[in-house]
């Protein structure tokens, strides 16, 4: 049984870079976090929770646990922010319906592992309109607070002979090799040495390349 996974943001979209930056503007503005720390911070934490990125700020700045409480109110004002500003422009990739098409038509199933909140992601994925391209969307929530457990639920629940999954970030190339999956690292925000140095089996500039890889594999 062959199954095809994805991030979204950085794959199917991308506004990390835009994203970094309201973060950046966020903590500088709640926390008086320096705005260029938490951009960077962002870019290079791709792959992880979106929860461990005000976790790893708030406790760098305050020396204590960030409480649910606290959480989910800065969180809804960045989520806030990102609804009203950020995604209702949001265009897909160039490639990005060829490639889901393709995976759609050639593998048993489909899903997404994002490191947004779960019912963010399932909601971006219905205002970009694709869907229905997917069987499983996976954020980060109570239960899944990682792409491993992403990962893991997909092993246990379809038992795949095979998995692809395609991403930009050096966390979703170690996850992907751990379980033992073909990791195609895009080159969108993160360069191709690092995702391979991170466990990527091949890398691309572009998804017309992962289509091409796709088809070989």
């Amino acid at each position: 049984m062959k199954v095809f996974g994805t991030d979204y943001d950085g794959v199917i979209i991308n506004i990390e870079p835009q994203k970094a930056l309201a973060f950046g503007e966020l903590l500088n503005r709640e926390w008086q976090i320096n705005k260029r720390e938490a951009s960077n911070f962002w870019m290079g934490s791709g792959g992880t929770s979106r929860r461990s990125k005000f976790d790893y700020f708030y406790e760098k700045q305050f020396h204590k646990e960030l409480i649910d409480e606290e959480y989910r109110s800065i969180a809804d004002k960045f989520k806030n922010n990102l609804f009203k500003d950020f995604y209702p422009s949001v265009r897909l990739l160039d490639g990005a319906l060829e490639l889901l098409k393709f995976c759609k038509n050639n593998f048993d199933h489909r899903f997404i592992s994002s490191g947004m909140p779960m019912q963010e992601i399932k909601d971006l994925v219905t205002m970009n309109g694709v869907s229905n391209y997917f069987e499983k969307i996976f954020g980060t929530d109570v239960i899944y607070k990682s792409k491993e457990e992403h990962f893991a639920e997909i092993n246990n629940f379809w038992k795949p002979s095979e998995i692809i999954f395609v991403a930009d970030a050096e966390e979703d190339m170690r996850v992907a090799k751990k379980f033992d999956a073909f990791a195609i690292g895009l080159t969108t925000n993160i360069d191709g040495e690092r995702l391979l140095s991170a466990g990527a089996n091949e890398i691309a500039d572009n998804l017309h390349t992962v289509l091409e890889i796709i088809r070989k594999v």
